[in-house]
């Protein structure tokens, strides 16, 4: 790949301190917006029917809280690749391979996601605020005994786990770049800080099948509450990981400035 010219770059609009070099939807972005755009089709609350009376129309609302929670989450991931897309506009094989397995794992983790939610919602109602109003009849299927809660929870996990690695490989191979696209400063900490968000989200991915593989059917729930301790943990180390930079650099201005004053007094 040849070095972005200054020239190109000087186009560029720029939004937070990153230049975006892809804004210019390629083939590849827009194969892959298609295939978000379908999995929130799948989402949508009644897809194979049209509700014909009041009573069917509030039925089928019970679901609006877990198609949100199904849309954040795919929502989240497509935000993640559209950043990167719209800062690095990178078309190598290896973007063209990660797309790709992006898409087929999206398509195919669609479902997992909106059952895992469906049954959070019905648990959060039913368990922890004592209401039916969004129980949809869920648990009423046979298929959730003998603790096949624990085997949804793993199934959660590793998708989610693989949605990870493949959008910090995304951004590994930007930092692969580097120079050919003459990244700023800004551009690589905003690299590695997504990358530190994701490792967080599988490090919390790995605790959930931990505990969902070593708990009771009573204690298998803490597998799901354990994700709820991202809207601590990434702000957090977010915070450390911005004090951290800040440190080096003014370390770096103090070096530097030292290195000044021993040149003049030589």
């Amino acid at each position: 790949m040849d070095q972005l010219s200054q020239e190109f770059l000087d186009s560029c609009r720029r939004d937070s301190g990153r230049v975006l070099r892809g804004e210019s939807m390629s083939r590849i972005e827009t194969f892959v917006d298609a295939a978000f755009a379908f999995a929130f089709t799948m989402l949508v609350i009644s897809i194979d029917e049209i509700p014909r009376s009041p009573q069917e129309l509030f039925e089928l609302s019970r679901d609006i809280p877990a198609f949100i929670l199904s849309a954040m989450l795919i929502g989240t991931v497509w935000l993640a690749h559209s950043n990167w897309s719209r800062t690095f506009g990178l078309q190598d094989s290896i973007t063209i391979y990660l797309s790709l397995a992006l898409v087929m794992l999206v398509l195919i983790f669609v479902y997992p996601i909106k059952l895992m939610m469906q049954s959070t919602v019905v648990y959060m109602s039913l368990v922890v605020f004592d209401t039916d109003l969004f129980d949809n009849g869920l648990f009423e299927n046979a298929g959730w005994a003998n603790n096949e809660v624990a085997d949804l929870f793993v199934y959660f996990a590793s998708g989610l786990i693989a949605l990870a690695l493949i959008t910090i490989a995304f951004y590994l191979n930007s930092l692969r770049y580097r120079v050919e696209l003459r990244l700023n400063g800004f551009e690589i900490s905003f690299c590695r800080e997504t990358i530190l968000d994701w490792i967080l989200v599988i490090a919390t991915a790995l605790v959930s099948i931990v505990t969902a593989l070593n708990s009771d059917a009573e204690g298998t729930a803490m597998s799901g509450f354990v994700y709820f301790s991202l809207f601590f943990t990434l702000p957090l180390a977010r915070f450390l990981y911005r004090r951290y930079r800040s440190g080096k650099v003014i370390g770096s201005e103090l070096e530097g400035m030292a290195q000044e004053d021993d040149a003049i007094v030589s």
